[in-house]
């Protein structure tokens, strides 16, 4: 009975997940004597492992676009055509790019530019550029390069690239523009780390884009675990949220991006730039045919 005498319902058990995986742990948790234990068993041998392997499969590493975005474009699209990096330092990302068009014998096909001041980091611009969580911001002249090491040891293995030394806003010229109309861009890699630098390249290259050219942030969720009030992040909600016209998106792609927020397509609704395209599926007589009534195809 309960208080007052009324009586007491029966108490039922929670229902839960009866995944194969609990059944077994729970048989476990009776083998295994004390908290401690059971927790140390659970933490090594079930959370470590069942991590890892969801990391291994769907981690995304930021060098498989490169070839699935070189891949797409040889069998899909007439031309030439660019790989705009932005931020080189040392070089490391850069040669990769050089070596991914030679793998896929796109060299003749593809140039492959890069943007640097070559001096490190500048002193922050904006309060939109800073680490918010740790306060461990980066510092003036982090990340400086070796221009002559980098021109010289590409000269010597490669011959389509282009190395542009000096600040966004002056190597990005009206006449380096202009020239992305016969080899428009169909990878632009951010690596800018500040917000500030980042618009600065948006701004003056956002009317050279075609649509389905993949943009590629690379700190994208390294800065205060990309937030959208800083860094690359904010520049990505910005163009998504109108800051630069209703006609324009920065689409994810999740094919190309795996878990990842770094890679985008860019969409131009109004007046779009198109890629040459090779001839494609659609016609008036194509038709998916019907085979059986099973889920099967």
């Amino acid at each position: 009975m309960g208080d007052g005498g009324a009586p007491r319902s029966k108490e039922i058990t929670y229902a839960v997940n009866p995944s194969p995986l609990r059944k077994i742990l729970s048989l476990l948790t009776l083998l295994l004597p004390g908290d401690y234990l059971k927790t140390a068993f659970y933490l090594n041998l079930v959370e470590s492992p069942r991590r890892y392997l969801r990391q291994a499969l769907t981690t995304f590493y930021r060098f498989d676009h490169v070839y699935a975005v070189l891949r797409e474009v040889k069998h899909s699209y007439r031309g030439n055509f660019s790989i705009l990096e932005f931020g080189t330092s040392d070089g490391y990302a850069f040669t990769k790019l050089l070596y991914a068009t030679r793998y896929l014998g796109m060299e003749d096909r593809v140039t492959v530019h890069t943007f640097d001041s070559f001096e490190g980091m500048p002193r922050a611009a904006d309060a939109k550029d800073l680490d918010l969580v740790g306060g461990d911001s980066w510092v003036p002249g982090q990340f400086r390069g070796r221009y002559e090491a980098l021109r010289d040891y590409c000269s010597r293995k490669y011959r389509n690239f282009e190395i542009h030394k000096g600040y966004f806003q002056q190597t990005l010229t009206p006449e380096f523009l202009d020239s992305l109309r016969a080899r428009p861009p169909i990878l632009v890699w951010f690596d800018c780390d500040y917000y500030s630098s980042a618009r600065a390249v948006w701004e003056r290259l956002m009317p050279f884009l075609p649509n389905g050219c993949v943009l590629y942030f690379d700190e994208y969720d390294n800065l205060n675990f990309g937030s959208r009030f800083t860094g690359e992040a904010r520049l990505v909600h910005e163009i998504n949220h109108g800051e630069f016209g209703d006609a324009v998106e920065l689409v994810r792609d999740h094919r190309l991006g795996l878990d990842s927020n770094r890679i985008y397509r860019f969409v131009r609704f109004a007046a779009p730039l198109c890629y040459a395209a090779l001839p494609g599926e659609n016609a008036a007589n194509v038709v998916h045919l019907r085979t059986n009534d099973s889920p099967l195809p």
